[in-house]
């Protein structure tokens, strides 16, 4: 008995003694004694090999956890100071290492010139990666570096890639936001965080097959512990004054990184037009002239929680959640309508209408990782819950020209949505040989309600339900895909293909309607790349992939949104899905001068249509698919740094645009509606002190028409100024920023074709003045782990702004 004790006994000593895990501490100063904040600091194995690493707090100290009684070299290395490097050391218990002295380097005003080098622009096969890592870009946040990333066009929030919105991506994980909620995303990481930006006009087979373009933006990262944290604010008057706060926090050990982000976005907005229809019918015409004026209120909380997890040194656990809670969103719209005929009397409209919203979007997300000898593994669950309820009450009262009431018109409507989306995907990657190769599969889940009781109400105040109207709406998907990919570089060439699949089954059942829309369908999605380096100045590529759209749920769910009783929006529940097939070539000069000519057949796209009735004087807006939709042009992209203080971006392109679809309300007959443009933007920055403190930027856009659907927008031009001033050390950031200078971001979008003739002037607050303030606290040069959850499904949540 005493021998098993004593075995025990044993057992637990060692088992005690293996975990036994020391500390070693120390500071750094220069030459005069003075702390050296934020230099990296690495412990590195007897091979010179690093086994973990810090940076220096403000006073100078640092702290290395988890050593085990071996053998150690330090390195320490801060900009302007020749690299330190210890004698070899042996670590028995908790230590603290002499203090570290650090020499400045003869070469360390030639140094200092690294943190404004130039950016530098890569073409690969599949992707343009723009380096902006240390440059002089990184001083400003990531949507500021995004402004000038070569073929991307920001605009009132809104990000896009030849004409067409773009997907983003952050560590190759999609961001599930709303155009304004990506926005101010963007806005709030630093530019010192982002590594690299990848424009990806034709993505690759590992993409999911729907979209267009895609955006990765790769964050650096760094080796060091510690905590960071931020808050920040942001005050915009335009029509309406509004507000953002919000605050970021960040931790990080050997093993475990966490961050959560909170923002409160309490705003008011204005949306106010000009509609002008007129409805020809035998020779006679009446003109229905609107004056539109909506006001919104909301009062958005987003927050998001992310967990990393090392559970060895090749297995990885990743865990995020994503909410976004916008209770009580209130939309009071007023209009007045003047209605003038060649037949009959003049009379007016007055139309007031309440919209109440509740609006819930919660994400999970949990991942895992293993790392092979040659590649890696991971697979991935995910589960979406959106929710959304809506109440709208509408008072129409007409007058004559005498001003006595003749009619009054008034109903609600009582609507809410469910949606849930689950999600399971895994993925392989490797080298075999000299090829690189990656494949993997993703199933997907989406069961969607909708329902919506319509109710008019008559002169007494007494409801009734309109069964015509009301509905009760069922979509079920269920998306089976898998992937290969195969890539090899040798010698000036480089190529990469792939194929993806996607069967998937979807069913739509109108309840009310007893109707029924279902499809079942196995789709092919190749992908093609290959380019080829001349010289050292010249190289030319080839590209090709399939790609697909798919509805959003809300332009499937058969529901009206009305502006006055004559005039609504409806969804359609017969949308079908569409493809596009799309060619690129490419040339790069001196990796400076980047031209495309592109070529898009979009198929049978789904286009947003008025139609407009000219007996019963009705305009009806909805989703439907073209019966074809092309487009194709030229681009220009160049990029430079002018001395040490100013950075241009150009963009140019040429393009044609064209949709043809049914005119329903014009015999049935077909129509196509096309557009020949230009694009222009200059994006300057300018550094304005030594130090790169004190920036500024100018932003020109000119485009000259645009094809949206069966309406063509005019010309429209932009002027945005802003400047930025680092404050404490780069500890906080005071910036001022004033858009659209000219109020000349909005012009008139029109439909004049066959019988239809329907237009309307857009006022919305595209000019502002705008103050923000961000303070950084802890040791905020450290990089987070800022993710955002990947999921093709949930981008069909996306509302429009």
């Amino acid at each position: 008995m005493n021998i098993r004790f004593l075995l025990i006994f044993l057992l637990l000593f060692s088992a005690f003694a293996k975990a036994q895990e020391y500390t070693l501490s120390g500071s750094v100063v220069d030459s005069n004694g003075t702390p050296v904040p934020f230099a990296n600091v690495l412990l590195l194995n007897p091979d010179q090999e690093i086994i973990q690493g810090t940076i220096t707090e403000d006073n100078g100290t640092f702290t290395l956890t988890g050593l085990d009684d071996a053998g150690y070299q330090l390195k320490v290395s801060f900009l302007g100071y020749k690299d330190y490097l210890s004698d070899a050391f042996t670590v028995f218990g908790d230590e603290t290492f002499p203090q570290i002295v650090m020499d400045e380097s003869s070469e360390g005003l030639e140094e200092v010139t690294v943190v404004g080098r130039k950016p530098t622009i890569t073409r690969k096969a599949d992707r343009i990666v723009f380096n902006v890592e240390n440059s002089i870009l990184s001083s400003g946040n990531t949507l500021d570096i995004l402004k000038r990333t070569p073929a991307v066009v920001v605009s009132q929030d809104n990000i896009t890639v030849r004409n067409e919105a773009v997907t983003v991506y952050l560590n190759d994980r999609k961001v599930q936001l709303s155009p304004t909620e990506l926005s101010s995303l963007l806005e709030n990481l630093d530019g010192n965080a982002i590594k690299s930006i990848e424009v990806i006009t034709n993505p690759p087979a590992r993409y999911d097959a729907e979209g267009g373009s895609v955006l990765n933006i790769n964050t650096s990262r760094a080796v060091a512990t510690g905590y960071k944290g931020n808050i920040n604010g942001r005050g915009t008057y335009s029509i309406f004054p509004k507000y953002n706060i919000g605050t970021s926090q960040y931790y990080k050990n050997d093993k475990l990184n966490l961050f959560f982000n909170y923002s409160f976005n309490p705003s008011k907005f204005s949306n106010q037009s000009d509609n002008l229809i007129n409805y020809r019918n035998e020779g006679v015409t009446t003109t229905w002239n609107q004056d539109f004026e909506r006001t919104s209120r909301t009062q958005a909380h987003n927050a998001n929680f992310i967990l990393d997890y090392q559970l060895s040194e090749k297995s990885e656990l990743n865990f995020s959640a994503v909410g976004l809670l916008s209770p009580n969103i209130e939309q009071s719209t007023a209009s007045t309508t003047s209605v003038i005929s060649s037949s009959a009397d003049a009379f007016f409209i007055s139309t007031a209408s309440d919209i109440d919203n509740d609006r819930n979007n919660i994400a999970l997300d949990l991942q895992y990782k293993y790392t092979l000898e040659n590649g890696q593994l991971s697979t991935n669950v995910h589960f979406t819950t959106f929710e959304r309820e809506q109440l709208q009450s509408l008072t129409s009262d007409y007058r004559n020209e005498n001003d006595d009431l003749f009619r009054t018109v008034r109903f609600t409507s009582d609507a809410d949505q469910d949606i849930d989306i689950y999600t399971a995907q895994i993925d392989y990657e490797a080298t075999i040989g000299e090829f690189a190769f990656e494949t993997g599969a993703k199933a997907a889940f989406i069961n969607s309600q909708s329902r919506i009781d319509f109710l008019n109400i008559d002169d007494e105040g007494n409801s009734g339900l309109d069964q015509a109207q009301s509905d009760n709406f069922l979509y079920d998907e269920k998306v089976f895909a898998g992937f290969f990919s195969l890539s090899r570089d040798w010698e000036k060439w480089s190529a990469k293909v792939g194929l993806r699949a996607e069967q998937t089954n979807s069913k739509g059942t109108s309840i009310v309607l007893e109707a029924e829309n279902e499809l079942d369908y196995l789709e092919f999605f190749p992908t093609a790349y290959l380019q080829y380096t001349i010289s050292d100045n010249h190289r030319v590529g080839l590209d090709y992939s399939r790609r697909l759209s798919r509805p959003r749920y809300e332009d499937l769910n058969p529901f009206a949104i009305f502006l006055n009783e004559n005039n609504f929006n409806v969804g359609n529940s017969g949308l079908q899905p569409s493809f596009s097939n799309r060619f690129n070539f490419n040339y790069t000069f001196k990796n400076e001068y980047f031209f495309d000519v592109y070529y898009r057949d979009n198929g049978e796209n789904i286009v947003t249509l008025a139609q407009q009735d000219n007996v019963n004087q009705i305009l009806r807006t909805e989703r439907q698919n073209a019966v074809g939709s092309k487009s194709w042009g030229i681009d220009l992209n160049h990029a430079r740094e002018i001395g040490n203080w100013l950075y241009v971006a150009t963009y140019i392109s040429l393009f044609h645009e064209e949709d043809t679809f049914v005119a329903t309300q014009s015999g049935g007959v077909e129509f196509t509606n096309s557009v020949d443009g230009l694009y222009v933007y200059l994006g300057n920055s300018f550094t304005l002190d030594k130090k790169k403190t004190l920036t500024a930027e100018a932003t020109i856009e000119y485009i000259s028409e645009f094809i949206q659907g069966a309406y063509i927008q005019d010309d429209v031009f932009r002027l945005d100024i802003g400047l930025r001033k680092r404050l404490w050390d780069r500890r906080a950031s005071l910036s001022v920023n004033f858009g659209d200078v000219f109020n000349r971001a909005t012009a008139l979008v029109s439909a004049d074709y066959l019988n239809q003739d329907n237009s309307y002037f857009p006022r919305v607050e595209t000019q502002f003045f705008r103050v923000g303030f961000r303070y950084n606290f802890g040791n905020f040069r450290l990089r987070d782990n800022d993710r955002a959850i990947d999921n093709s499904e949930r981008e069909r949540l996306k509302q429009g702004e």
